[in-house]
């Protein structure tokens, strides 16, 4: 796994989320559409980067917002960025597999947006995630489409111009490390199923409510036209059951 990490990166992964040229515009969007109405309710962002779903969030509506993150040089743009526009968002230095400090039943909403297919543990992370929320409140979940960008997957265009996707190694799951010196897969990412995903949902307590796939739009579209018809993203919506 020798490799660049998400230190080394994250200035330059800070500035191109900024850009507004990655998909991360349409991730907050299908993270607020799958939490929900948000107004007066506790939310915790797992592996909050540098909270830009957290001020989402926060400007959304709800009552405290609270973003978790293992690299700390994310945690301090983010905090960063609270100083300069202040909305009572708490940003703290956590994994995400364990969650520590976040006491059990505590929580209403947890979202994680493009962050489990970095995260090594899928069932301890769900698990934590399980454990901290309040029964029946919402776990909200943005990932990379695992059907369309496993290891390797690719853009090309057939005859008639029309981009498709190129899917190799889909079954193959593990840890992988794009080659492209200047992509953030760089640093590397866990290929999983759509099944491993799901299963996992369901082994962690968490019962699964509602599916996007969001088309792109605005100036990702026009850089990846591909995203049009496919999608790039997968969301999901799950809850804690109450108990019987």
């Amino acid at each position: 796994m020798s490799g660049p990490g998400w230190s080394d990166i994250a200035s330059w992964y800070d500035g191109v989320v900024r850009s507004g040229r990655t998909p991360h515009g349409l991730a907050v969007r299908t993270t607020l559409d799958l939490a929900g109405d948000v107004t007066g309710r506790s939310v915790l962002d797992v592996a909050c980067g540098q909270g830009i779903a957290s001020r989402a969030l926060a400007r959304a509506g709800a009552a405290r917002v609270v973003g978790v993150d293992l690299t700390e040089a994310l945690l301090d743009a983010a905090r960063a960025e609270e100083r300069a526009d202040p909305l009572g968002i708490t940003y703290l230095h956590g994994d995400a597999q364990r969650l520590d400090g976040v006491p059990d039943a505590s929580v209403d909403v947890v979202t994680c947006q493009l962050a489990l297919m970095d995260i090594p543990d899928l069932d301890a992370t769900l698990h934590a995630v399980a454990r901290v929320l309040a029964p029946g409140g919402v776990f909200a979940a943005v990932i990379s489409h695992p059907c369309f960008l496993a290891p390797f997957a690719s853009t090309a265009v057939d005859d008639d111009g029309t981009p498709r996707r190129v899917v190799r190694r889909y079954l193959t799951e593990g840890f992988w490390r794009s080659p492209n010196p200047d992509g953030v897969r760089r640093v590397g990412h866990w290929s999983r199923t759509l099944a491993t995903y799901l299963n996992a949902f369901l082994a962690a307590g968490l019962t699964l409510e509602r599916f996007a796939e969001p088309r792109a739009v605005g100036a990702y579209a026009q850089d990846q036209p591909v995203y049009r018809e496919v999608p790039v993203l997968l969301g999901i919506r799950a809850t804690r059951s109450p108990p019987s």
